[in-house]
Parts: structure tokens; sequence; C-alpha cells
């Protein structure tokens, strides 16, 4: 089994082995790609190719007996949001209001898109909250283009949201008594922060972290209430500690259990944001490997597959 990210500036992948009973992740790697793709075309001929030599020199880098594969997708390639509707629409007229809610975000292009809906356990009484996907109709044609001169076959796609709450599972962190939950990343002084509430995604950003400790959002998803409050929080909590090069330097999380509507104990980053540390909840062929924690979307996407083989051991 292997699993490949397409994010914007590179490509991930690791496999999953079965060795004696037991599930082994190897041939962890990335491959960087020449431009970023900050906003996937999927009519862009180059870039498909490009994309495709890039999976097809992946499948051919390490021997992969098993062809099957995950593919994870980032998640803020899809027109998203999330929104409360009231509880008393159903049926015809809930479907009628999601449409329209979809139709005014995406400004008229709406026939361009296949769209989702999944209602999220953030639920009340008097609003129930749902989550909005849009996805390209040429979403499918372009999978087929970029994976299938390498010849594998596409068992899965996900987005990285989902992958990374996959992870929040596999490391037996996934908060069941409904706190606010949040997942750190600073690369190249680029924060990325993924945020879970009642085991389901509620929002992401990507900022920008500043000399000053100030987080500039480049882009957000989900919950604008909740990210702007997370921020504010991880701001106040790195202010001063250290040099902003060095904070956040790996990925990182933290759980406001049993509080979901506070982030105050944020502000003591050093004792409440802990390491996920993903190499001790993963088998792998080369524990020294490096940066184990840079492929949590791939790991991610795996440890569903390892559930599926591997739930009666």
């Amino acid at each position: 089994m292997l699993a490949i990210h397409i994010s914007r500036h590179n490509i991930k992948f690791a496999q999953l082995v079965n060795f004696k009973g037991t599930p082994f992740i190897e041939s962890l790697g990335k491959v960087n790609l020449s431009e970023s793709i900050h906003s996937p075309d999927m009519t862009n001929s180059q870039v498909i190719m490009s994309l495709a030599e890039q999976i097809s020199a992946i499948r051919n880098s390490a021997e992969f007996p098993d062809t099957a594969t995950h593919l994870v997708i980032d998640s803020d390639w899809f027109p998203m949001g999330i929104h409360p509707v009231d509880a008393a629409l159903t049926g015809n007229d809930l479907n009628k209001y999601l449409n329209w809610y979809m139709k005014e975000m995406l400004e008229g292009s709406m026939s361009q898109y296949s769209v989702v809906h999944q209602e999220l356990n953030r639920s009340s009484a008097k609003a129930v909250q749902y989550l909005s996907i849009a996805i390209p109709q040429s979403f499918d044609s372009w999978l087929e283009r970029i994976v299938s001169p390498s010849e594998l076959e596409l068992k899965n796609v996900i987005t990285e949201m989902e992958a990374v709450g996959n992870v929040l599972t596999a490391t037996k962190l996934l908060d069941f008594e409904g706190g606010i939950q949040v997942v750190l990343e600073n690369k190249e002084n680029t924060i990325t922060c993924h945020m879970f509430q009642n085991q389901e995604f509620s929002g992401l950003f990507h900022g920008s972290l500043n000399w000053d400790y100030r987080i500039t959002l480049d882009h957000v998803r989900g919950d604008a209430n909740l990210i702007h409050l997370v921020k504010e929080a991880i701001e106040r909590a790195i202010k001063g500690r250290r040099d902003p090069d060095n904070v956040i330097t790996n990925l990182f999380y933290f759980s406001s259990t049993g509080d979901p509507s506070l982030m105050n104990n944020l502000e003591q980053y050093e004792v409440s944001c802990q390491p996920l540390n993903l190499g001790n909840h993963f088998n792998f062929r080369d524990p020294d490997a490096e940066n184990i924690d840079e492929y949590a979307v791939v790991l991610g996407a795996l440890n569903v597959e390892i559930q599926e083989r591997f739930s009666e051991n």
C-alpha cells in the first residue's frame, strides 16, 4: 500500500508493508515540485504531465509490490465552508438551503462543481452545523491523468484535514469530551494549523509568522471565528518565548478538553503543547528515519489501511 500527498510545494509518500503480520512503514520520501501549486488548474496539461512524471518517478524509486494507493489532496484546493443551519429545516428545504449557500460562495460557477454536505457533531437544539465542500467536475479525469501512467491502483482519495484527524486517532489523542484540538506546524516561518472539535474538523489556516510573533493569515478554511480565536491564542502563547524562527518547529498537539470555548490554557505553551512524536505510534522499517512528523499526512492516510488490515490484531 502506497500513500501519496500532493501539496503546494512537494509530493510526499510512504509505503505500508505487512511483515509477518505486523504493519511496517517504509520508503518515506518526498519530491519537490519545480513550481508551487497554489491553486490547481485541472485543465493545465503542463501541470498534469509534471505531476504524472513525478508520481511515476515515485513509483519507480522503490519496489512497490502493492500498487494500491491512497492519494491525499490539500483541502484548500476545494471551496469549503462550515455554516449553521436552522434545526427546523429538513428534507428538500434543507437541501435547497445548503445548495443556495454554496451557490452564493461559488458566485455563479455552481455547474462546475459537485457539492457534498456533511452534518457535524457540533450541532445544538437550535442550529445544525454543516460542512460543505465543492469538488470540481473535472477532478476525476484529472486524477486519472496524473495516476494512470504510473500504473498505480487508486483505492482512496481524501483531504489532508481527514488525514490529520486520522493521526489524532492513531495516537489516541482524539478528544471525546468536546474540547478544541489544535495541530500546529512551523515550516520556514509558515504556520500550518488544523483545528478539530467533537472529533470532527473545525477549521484550518496557513499563516506567515512575523518577527514580532504576529501571524498573518494567508489562507483559511472552516469556522472563521474559531480560527481567529486560535490564532490570537497562539500569538499570546509564543510572544517573547523564543526567537520566532524556532517557535513551533515540529508538529504539536494541544487540547482544551472539557472547555470548548476557551483557549486560555494555550498561553502556557511550553507545558500544554506536546509533540505528536509519530515515531512512537507507527512501526518504521528504519526507526532512525529523520523528520517523521513531516510525513503526518501520509501516515494519517495509511492509518485507515492499518486499522482495516490489522484490526483483529
